[in-house]
């Protein structure tokens, strides 16, 4: 077996860095168990004597909270009986007509009809509404008859399993999510400390642990659509049972291979973007994964420059972290670096 040289996906994070892209990240790739290089780039934040990123260093995972923990909080509530992708929100809330038969299906791909233009923190008074307003919105389209990416669903499919399960969010992602894969360094409202920086607010701080996301800070950092801060090295115990279909490395079992098969399927074939269940197939549309990694490959980005990639037949995956809006979510240096990142990667370590 042939020793992996990732020499040129790190100068492509180095000379990323150079060109400040962003001031920190944290690559990890792997396949199958096995770790096969791990490293941490650059400073937490844009000032000169900001410390230095650890690979213990925690990010804000943005959109990575969508397959993270509403993903895997679905296909544990089909396991466990408790939902499937054929029902309806009318079967669990009192929707108004033209979103009764909006399926938990069309939810996890973004067929749903939701629009994307959502901006609780304007038109919110109170959290405790969130879900009424997300009900009385207009569809953008009949649900099932068109694709959005949007924030909107994920939203409200978090709250319908808070009730589903009677927890919130953040105590059910811990019992359901990071505690049964060990992810001890994972979740919601983090502890300050090795936080990378995001976005410069008006007062001319950058934010350190506090969600990023405008829609999940108005529901006080706890939501389906983002609110999730992770490190790498948590982020690949997720990576590593999603390659062994499900199985953990102690050879228990936190979810059946045919769930895990189902949730990277494309179930969206003939819509403009292939997604799975909270899944993202990007070889589709805007190919974030580069030109070599196959068509089945399966993964998520963030807006604040995070990524999880995984090959599923190779069990080849990439943990790549970063803070592409420190200071200013104008940067957008990550979308071409993500793509010359895979590319380096799947030439050093691909089939």
């Amino acid at each position: 077996m042939r020793t992996a040289d990732f020499s040129k996906a790190d100068q492509v994070i180095r000379q990323a860095i150079s060109d400040e892209a962003f001031t920190a990240a944290n690559l990890l790739v792997g396949k199958g168990d096995r770790v096969l290089f791990r490293r941490a780039y650059g400073q937490l934040s844009i000032e000169d004597d900001a410390p230095m990123t650890t690979e213990h260093t925690r990010y804000d995972l943005a959109s990575l909270t969508k397959p993270l923990v509403i993903g895997m909080l679905a296909l544990r509530a089909m396991e466990a009986g408790k939902l499937c992708l054929w029902d309806q929100l009318g079967t669990f809330v009192d929707a108004p007509e033209d979103k009764q038969n909006i399926t938990i299906g069309q939810i996890l791909t973004h067929t749903a009809g939701f629009s994307s233009g959502l901006h609780l923190w304007e038109t919110g008074k109170d959290p405790e509404d969130t879900a009424e307003l997300l009900l009385r919105a207009p569809l953008r389209y009949r649900p099932g008859m068109g694709q959005q990416y949007c924030c909107a669903g994920y939203i409200l499919l978090g709250q319908l399993l808070e009730c589903l399960y009677d927890l919130p969010l953040n105590e059910l992602a811990e019992q359901e999510v990071f505690w049964p894969l060990r992810m001890q360094k994972t979740g919601y409202l983090p502890k300050p400390g090795n936080i990378a920086a995001t976005e410069m607010q008006d007062d001319g701080q950058c934010l350190s642990g506090q969600v990023h996301d405008e829609n999940a800070r108005f529901l006080g950092g706890v939501s389906g659509n983002a609110g999730v801060f992770s490190t790498m090295d948590d982020l690949a115990l997720f990576m590593q049972m999603l390659a062994r279909k499900g199985q953990l490395p102690d050879g228990s079992r936190y979810l059946s291979t045919a769930a895990v098969r189902l949730s990277m399927q494309n179930h969206t074939p003939d819509m403009p973007q292939g997604r799975g269940l909270g899944f993202y197939l990007p070889r589709l549309d805007n190919g974030f994964t580069g030109d070599l990694f196959p068509a089945q490959t399966i993964g998520h980005t963030g807006f604040t420059g995070t990524s999880l990639t995984l090959e599923p037949e190779s069990g080849l995956y990439i943990v790549f972290l970063t803070n592409r809006i420190c200071p200013s979510r104008d940067s957008t240096g990550i979308y071409r670096v993500r793509r010359l990142l895979h590319n380096a990667v799947y030439a050093a370590a691909g089939e």
